[in-house]
């Protein structure tokens, strides 16, 4: 009995893309939409040890692959760094969840969110123009919408951490 795995035919090498080479480059000569950024960076990503490098690990989309020679978007020496990375790429180039207005209003210098389809509304305000402090908000909100990303974090913080976060949880249940 022959399992699925076992096959007689030779195997066949993976393509390096389905579209014919003339399409390819017809794509090529097209302006990118808006979008393109954000799709550029938004993975999925997957971590993989670099062969020839021990400890080296590299980051790349999904259905791509070292051995066949796509090139990683990083080569890292520590794990959790590769995963900080990892869920940080999809988030970069994402449209700015946050920004602060220029002009400072009574209650100071209005933080703007947006959200979707209900488009730009003030979130509150800051005592300071600082752009970080919205870049940073951007982040977070990001990384706190996707429970992948959240794991991947918890995952970056080592053993110690997420046990620490374990007990920080059952406690605040029990408040």
């Amino acid at each position: 009995m022959r399992h699925q795995q076992q096959s007689t035919s030779p195997s066949v090498p993976p393509l390096a893309n389905a579209f014919a080479p003339d399409y390819l480059a017809r794509l090529r000569e097209q302006e990118e939409v808006l979008t393109a950024a954000e799709s550029e960076l938004a993975g999925p990503w997957k971590i993989e040890p670099v062969p020839g490098k021990p400890g080296a690990v590299a980051i790349l989309r999904l259905w791509e692959d070292l051995a066949i020679g796509d090139p990683p978007v990083a080569v890292l020496w520590h794990l959790a760094t590769a995963r900080l990375l990892a869920v940080l790429l999809p988030v970069l180039d994402r449209e700015p969840l946050f920004h602060i207005e220029e002009g400072a209003a009574l209650e100071g210098y209005p933080l703007v969110a947006v959200y979707g389809e209900q488009g730009p509304q003030v979130a509150g305000w800051l005592d300071r123009h600082e752009p970080r402090w919205a870049e940073g908000l951007h982040l977070l909100e990001a990384i706190v919408r996707s429970p992948l990303a959240l794991a991947t974090l918890l995952e970056a913080a080592g053993p110690g951490a997420e046990e620490q976060v374990g007990r920080i949880r059952a406690r605040h249940q029990q408040a």
